[in-house]
């Protein structure tokens, strides 16, 4: 393993991290408070130390081989969860430092769990931070930097395959910083464009922004103690559906349908059974519901697709009383939990195309016993999957 490469990489880490980690102070009073110096001195020091190491390797240049790729995306992940938790523990509004890791990590992998009872009594500030963690971790902070990679001498191929998630790693253009690149730019442009449709549908700016960045990222996290809940408006239930969805879908089809307007995006195998799954999963919830826990059509489809969608995806908002609901929804729920959405998204889970491929390979033994010597292969997309 390439010790030089892998301290000057994570040095590179340290740099971006420190420059979002000074983000929040912006949003407060023009003197700055108590919270607000804690982002400065924290951001400004993770900035500082990874400035320092980054010169002191600035002339070794070289590619990442596949150890210290891995070395890298383990070791970036622990110091991101580390380093966001110092706002958490020294701002006071978290006494426990494992308890501020917590936290953290839970941002930083977008798992939504959370230690805080009372969100709505923390600093905006903090709060931003807490929002924020969540959309880094949501592509990858890693994939982020790989985009810079190169300005800073190292070529970060590995890096690139140890990061993404799912049985593909697939490029989506040829060179892996404008891969990088392009998912950044369609994450920050979908989350640019869930900003508006939400204020435009009445949330204030500050909610916008933070419930934007934790629905495109399907992490969960929310500004009120009662999610999504908070917002009794109907459009900003179905404006978090379809950024939920978008969130849970292959990034790579985005990237098709936006770039080159490939429609055949529509045929992909994973993307449609995704579809098809939680269409089916919706009408059941729906037909569960209606006339018994909603009178109303609407709020039966509205409040059993959200509770679908957010469960696929992996958001995990909270917005009906699940509690309330009869026993079929609440087992539909929990085998959604299992799925999570598509490889290649921000969401979570064993990912559907895993479940679908371990579906037909279940079909392919039982054709196996009817004919023995038969060759049934597995496919995805019309391409054979390898064994």
């Amino acid at each position: 393993m390439d010790f030089k490469i892998l301290t000057k990489t994570i040095g590179g880490l340290f740099i971006i991290l420190g420059a979002f980690l000074i983000i929040p102070a912006l949003h407060g009073p023009n003197l700055p408070d108590d919270t607000q110096m804690v982002f400065i001195v924290v951001g400004l020091s993770t900035l500082s130390l990874g400035l320092i190491i980054w010169y002191a390797l600035r002339e070794y240049k070289t590619e990442v081989n596949h150890r210290t790729g891995f070395a890298v995306v383990t070791l970036s992940w622990l110091f991101a969860g580390l380093l966001g938790a110092f706002p958490y523990f020294f701002s006071g509004h978290v006494q426990s430092f494992v308890d501020a890791i917590f936290e953290s990590v839970s941002g930083f992998t977008g798992t939504g769990s959370s230690i805080l009872t009372d969100i709505e009594s923390l600093p905006k500030p903090l709060l931003l931070w807490r929002s924020m963690t969540q959309w880094l971790g949501g592509v990858g902070i890693v994939v982020f930097f790989i985009a810079i990679l190169p300005a800073m001498g190292i070529r970060g191929t590995s890096i690139f395959k140890a990061e993404v998630t799912g049985p593909s790693k697939d490029k989506i253009t040829p060179r892996v910083r404008e891969t990088a690149k392009k998912l950044w730019l369609i994450y920050f442009g979908f989350t640019a464009l869930l900003v508006l449709f939400l204020m435009l549908a009445g949330m204030n700016s500050f909610d916008a922004f933070c419930h934007a960045m934790t629905t495109l990222s399907t992490g969960g996290f929310s500004t009120k103690n009662a999610g999504i809940a908070a917002f009794k408006n109907p459009l900003i239930h179905y404006i978090i559906i379809v950024f939920m969805l978008l969130g849970s879908i292959n990034f790579a089809l985005h990237y098709r349908l936006l770039s080159k307007y490939d429609v055949s995006v529509f045929k992909d195998s994973e993307a449609r059974w995704y579809l098809i799954i939680i269409s089916f999963f919706t009408f059941l919830c729906v037909y569960s519901t209606w006339g018994n826990q909603y009178q109303s059509f609407e709020e039966a489809f509205r409040y059993s697709l959200f509770s679908v969608v957010g469960t696929a995806s992996s958001t995990g908002f909270s917005n009906p009383d699940y509690a309330a609901w009869a026993p079929l929804p609440q087992f539909l729920i929990l085998l959604l939990m299992v799925m999570g959405g598509s490889s290649g998204s921000t969401a979570g889970g064993v990912k559907c195309i895993r479940l679908v491929t371990a579906a037909k390979q279940m079909l392919r033994e039982l054709k196996l016993l009817i004919h023995p010597k038969a060759v049934f292969p597995i496919k995805s997309n019309e391409r054979a999957i390898s064994p």
